[in-house]
């Protein structure tokens, strides 16, 4: 009756196995929290991002289709009949309205870095058109593999058009709709 005594501990092999698993498995679930957490700042960033367009592109169709007029002088767009004026200052949109000698209302349109805003005035006195592009040194990768050609649709080079805007003036008038 050859009984083998019972194990009651493991041996240092077995152990060094179980140890050297759980460093794995803890390293990529550490990875994986630091990544989610990347891409939700990111998501945030684009969405602050598309919610400053949104309230732009709202604000300045409301006061092209009621203004009768507008000028343009390099990054300025001015609606003298609503005394109104858009400033562009590198990714930054700011909205001055003076609402009456003493009172003014500021609102300011921040867009991700590396934003370009201009407008096109090619179409000056009936519309205007604003334009957003993102340029390439804003971190947002292609989904395709990276090329060398710098005309190639995945190339990190392609300007990203976040915005084009073409507004009527006086439109409200013009159709006999009260704003």
């Amino acid at each position: 009756m050859n009984r083998s005594p019972k194990r009651h501990a493991h041996s240092l092999v077995e152990l060094m196995i179980v140890l050297s698993v759980l460093s794995s498995l803890i390293t990529v679930s550490i990875g994986w929290i630091h990544q989610s957490m990347k891409l939700s700042k990111q998501m945030n960033s684009r969405q602050a991002h598309q919610t400053n367009l949104t309230r732009l592109t709202r604000m300045i169709r409301d006061d092209a289709r009621t203004a009768d007029k507008a000028s343009v002088d390099g990054q300025t767009l001015t609606l003298p009949s609503l005394d109104v004026v858009y400033q562009i200052n590198g990714s930054v949109i700011q909205r001055t309205e003076e609402i009456d000698a003493s009172t003014t209302r500021t609102d300011v349109f921040e867009l991700q870095p590396g934003s370009r805003v201009h407008w096109i005035e090619t179409e000056l006195p009936t519309a205007i058109t604003l334009q957003v592009k993102r340029s390439s040194g804003t971190p947002i990768p292609s989904r395709l593999p990276p090329s060398d050609d710098p005309n190639a649709a995945n190339s990190d080079t392609t300007d990203r058009n976040d915005l084009h805007l073409r507004m009527e003036l006086n439109r409200y008038a013009r159709f006999g709709v009260k704003p």
